[in-house]
């Protein structure tokens, strides 16, 4: 009986030593197969045995019965995995936002001769020398073409930014079909590792897909992973179950009047909340949709919205401000008493106004057809005999190439004429109006717990209401029912939909809008824009750098746990081939003790 149980040992040791070289050989062929992990055959010795006989020949007890595989063991440790999968999210958010700031550091190509702020430098010198030479014909056709040029590199500019956006916008669209594709990839992940886990074995190699498959997910969105029954996992991307044992529910997008992109879930439509992640960086980049479910204030950074506003308030100041000298100005052509009255720029018509004024910057045509027409003096060129006089006047030329140095600060004014007669005093109504900051449409209300006893009370209500925009409200002391709203945020743009309710008809004051760059000069003014985009794009690349550093060094440290090792695979190769050789050659010995007793015992006597 001792010897078949002996074979039965070496039998189990050839066949234990021979999946552990099976472990090895798996491990060795896939060193470099991203996302896998090392594993290990555990081997624990079998139940020991003892045969009940009359007499106690095995003192020493219990006898072994050999070696067998416990388990094929993973090597990996979850608490890594979620710390790498956390800065991998981090990485994700700045990688997308380092690659477009170089994109829009390329765009604005500041500090530079070609940039925007060397263009509009020759605008201004422009005007500089035909404040010189009034009548030089050439010199006047220099303005015009640098008013050209400008206005080309503020349409080509805001053109770039805008394609950048759509750019951005698509992209976002990608990176959802990305999150759906890998939803779908690890639901089917867990219904295999289910079936596998239920017949009580255990499914390394599809535990690593999909592991795999989740840091890949953290690239794109905050994600985390919750433990189910049957070794599957729940995967929550943002506010919700992306998915959920076999089942997942994908993303859909819904397109606004622009063609921007919301994400929603596919079963509710319901907005879904990106925190982090590629998909956060790219939406920071390009800013929220104009659709309803998005919240107000934004909630993203508007880099790209804010951009093109700040090059839109920029356009608008260089116009306006050019423009309202223009108009007071003679021209060669004008032979009258009167100012021309007539525009450098092109303005929206009466009633119309632009929105992107980068967009539709250009100069006006009776200005490209004739420079003759530019008002470059102060002061009438013709008398009434139609002598000329005064033609060596190029003030008016001068005040406009002064605009380069001059501050700008605008205040909006709101006329309130006959609000006497509209509302009475104390007035115990409602105040409310909408207010553009950027590209963002903020609603405030103002509901009146206590009664106004005049203006003033109104515009202090209204001046701690807009603290937070960074408005300020006042009564104009000099101008009866008059209201002062100001700010030094560029972004401010306009009011809209002004209104005061009494409980009679409401008194409607229209929309009111700031003109141009608060608080610094045109150059100031982009100089900054450019200094901030690249103070963005700096941190962006230093945190890229850090991200790197920090991730690289999570995952050097599951390598050492997870990687494989081909010293040390080689050295366990040589190990169990070791242990299989001795394994054979022990059921070699036994069957040659079996052979002497059953062949070579008991000849004598024999006949």
């Amino acid at each position: 009986m001792g010897n078949f149980m002996s074979i039965e040992i070496g039998k189990r040791a050839v066949l234990t030593e021979q999946s552990a070289l099976s472990v090895t050989g798996h491990n060795v062929a896939n060193a470099n197969t991203e996302g896998y992990s090392r594993q290990i055959a555990e081997l624990v010795t079998t139940h020991p045995w003892h045969t009940p006989c009359l007499n106690n020949s095995n003192r020493a007890g219990q006898l072994g019965t050999g070696v067998t595989v416990d388990q094929i063991k993973r090597m990996r440790d979850e608490f890594l995995d979620v710390q790498i999968r956390g800065e991998t999210e981090a990485l994700g958010y700045w990688n997308a936002l380092q690659e477009s700031l170089a994109r829009i550091e390329g765009i604005i190509n500041e500090p530079s001769e070609e940039g925007l702020r060397g263009v509009m430098d020759e605008f201004w010198e422009a005007w500089q020398d035909l404040s010189l030479n009034p009548e030089s014909e050439a010199v006047r056709s220099v303005v015009v073409n640098r008013g050209l040029a400008t206005a080309e590199a503020f349409n080509h500019t805001f053109s770039q930014l805008s394609s950048l956006r759509e750019d951005v916008n698509a992209t976002i669209a990608i990176k959802m079909d990305e999150i759906n594709t890998i939803a779908k990839q690890i639901a089917a992940l867990n219904k295999e590792i289910m079936a596998v886990t239920a017949a009580q074995k255990q499914p390394n190699d599809l535990l690593d897909k999909r592991d795999l498959l989740v840091d890949q997910l953290s690239q794109l969105a905050n994600v985390k992973t919750y433990d189910e029954k049957h070794g599957m996992i729940a995967v929550q991307l943002g506010d919700r179950l992306l998915v959920q044992g076999k089942e997942y529910t994908g993303l859909d997008k819904v397109k606004d009047g622009e063609g921007m992109y919301m994400l929603v879930w596919s079963d509710t439509q319901a907005r879904a909340r990106i925190s982090n992640g590629e998909l956060r960086g790219l939406m920071d980049l390009r800013g929220k949709t104009q659709l309803e479910q998005e919240r107000e204030p934004t909630e993203y950074k508007e880099i790209i919205p804010n951009m093109i506003a700040e090059l839109n308030t920029l356009a608008k100041t260089i116009v306006t401000k050019t423009n309202e000298i223009h108009r007071t100005g003679y021209s060669l052509n004008n032979k009258t008493a009167d100012p021309d009255d007539t525009d450098f720029f092109v303005m929206p018509a009466e009633g119309d106004s632009f929105e992107n004024w980068a967009k539709f910057m250009k100069v006006a045509e009776n200005i490209k057809e004739d420079p003759n027409n530019i008002a470059a003096a102060s002061s009438r060129t013709w008398n009434d005999e139609g002598n000329k006089i005064n033609f060596g006047d190029g003030s008016n030329a001068l005040s406009i190439a002064q605009l380069k140095h001059s501050l700008n600060s605008e205040e909006l004014q709101v006329q309130t004429e006959n609000l006497s007669s509209k509302l009475t005093y104390p007035f115990t109504g409602t105040i409310s109006l909408g207010l553009t900051v950027g590209s963002s449409l903020h609603e405030v209300n103002i509901a009146s717990a206590t009664s106004y006893n005049d203006l003033a009370e109104v515009a202090a209500a209204l001046d701690t209401a807009l603290e937070t925009y960074g408005i300020d409200v006042s009564e104009d002391t000099e101008t009866p029912n008059t209201l002062i709203f100001s700010s030094s945020d560029s972004l401010f743009k306009n009011i809209q939909d002004f209104t005061l309710d009494d409980g009679g008809t409401p008194v409607e004051l229209g929309d009111y809008h700031v003109l141009t760059v608060s608080d610094a000069t045109t150059d100031d003014f982009w100089r900054s824009i450019s200094a901030e985009i690249g103070v963005i794009s700096q941190e962006a690349v230093r945190m890229v750098a850090n991200q790197n550093i920090l991730v690289a060094e999570l995952e050097s440290k599951r390598q050492s746990m997870s990687g494989v090792s081909l010293d040390e695979e080689l050295t366990n190769m040589i190990k169990f081939q070791h242990a299989y050789n001795a394994a054979a050659r022990f059921i070699t010995s036994i069957d040659e003790a079996i052979d002497v007793i059953v062949n070579r015992m008991g000849l004598v006597g024999r006949a």
